[in-house]
């Protein structure tokens, strides 16, 4: 038996839709792919202006930003998200280095500092937000490789102090991140050359945290359908499972590690490939912001349309 520990995605079963079906396509599911094909419009133009730049930063910051601004129009007004820095009530913490999207309880938190700059926009603005209000943080990237997925962990990983323990009720001075905060990483493309890296996969399967994590993300592969975003996650299984590698690896349909042994079963990562990966991947966060999230379960039926069922 395979079962997923973080998240997975699934097909709701076919007594309820038919995979074969075009009818289910609604305007919600229309609206999710528009909404991606403008942040890799964004990031496309940006990746044109980076190549006329002496130092090449110019499309990271593009691609961090055009992630908020999406955040920012689909998510429920109580959260909010920046970037900036995570501070802790711990006197012996210090405040955390930058992060790319931050989303918080704007509700609940004060924002303790705001950066100053007139050349920004207010959403360009770098804010710092207490730990214990901190929802999620996101890690965005450029192109999915083995080097950026270390940097991307590397970079979550420092939040560990921040994850050390659990805020009880009865703190008066809470210092954790909430112990239903989220780490993901999103990345904007996968390219050719680093398709057939299996290593990849591997450290997918091996990546651990104190919090929930989810993905990686992949918002399109060099060569596949332009409409598919690419949701990796790791699953648990009783028994070792023989990986599953096409000829063309990580652009591929679909691709599973091979298993590595661990006190509690048998560890794997996969890689789907769909269209409706990013729609459910938006009310996936939103579920898990909100707590409602089930792994194996759509979170919304929103993106679908049974009307043709």
């Amino acid at each position: 038996m395979v079962r997923p520990i973080d998240w997975t995605l699934e097909w709701p079963k076919e007594d309820v839709m038919s995979q074969d079906s075009t009818e289910w396509k609604s305007v919600a599911w229309a609206q999710f792919l528009i909404a991606r094909r403008e942040l890799l419009a964004q990031y496309d133009q940006a990746m044109v202006h980076a190549k006329e730049q002496t130092v090449v930063t110019h499309h990271g910051v593009v691609a961090e930003a055009a992630v908020r601004d999406w955040l920012g129009r689909f998510l429920p007004k109580r959260y909010g998200t920046t970037s900036g820095f995570i501070k802790s009530q711990d006197p012996t913490m210090n405040v955390t280095s930058h992060f790319d999207v931050i989303i918080y309880d704007q509700l609940e938190a004060p924002v303790l500092w705001t950066e100053t700059n007139r050349d920004k926009s207010e959403k360009g603005l770098s804010r710092v937000i207490p730990a214990e209000h901190v929802r999620a943080i996101i890690e965005v990237k450029s192109a999915l490789s083995r080097r950026t997925l270390r940097e991307a962990t590397d970079k979550l990983n420092e939040l560990r102090p921040l994850m050390a323990g659990v805020n009880a009720l009865s703190d008066s001075y809470p210092k954790y991140l909430s112990e239903n905060a989220i780490l993901s990483m999103l990345f904007f493309e996968l390219r050719t050359a680093d398709a057939k890296d299996v290593e990849v996969l591997e450290l997918v399967r091996d990546y651990e945290s104190q919090r929930m994590s989810y993905g990686p993300v992949v918002l399109r592969g060099e060569g596949v359908d332009p409409d598919y975003t690419g949701v990796f996650s790791r699953l648990r299984s009783n028994e070792p499972i023989p990986p599953i590698w096409a000829e063309k690896g990580l652009l591929h349909g679909f691709a599973l590690s091979g298993p590595r042994e661990s006190s509690s079963g048998h560890m794997l990562a996969q890689l789907m490939w769909g269209d409706v990966n990013f729609s459910s991947f938006a009310f996936d966060l939103l579920a898990l912001l909100d707590g409602t999230y089930r792994p194996g379960f759509s979170s919304s039926f929103h993106g679908f349309d049974f009307r043709g069922v």
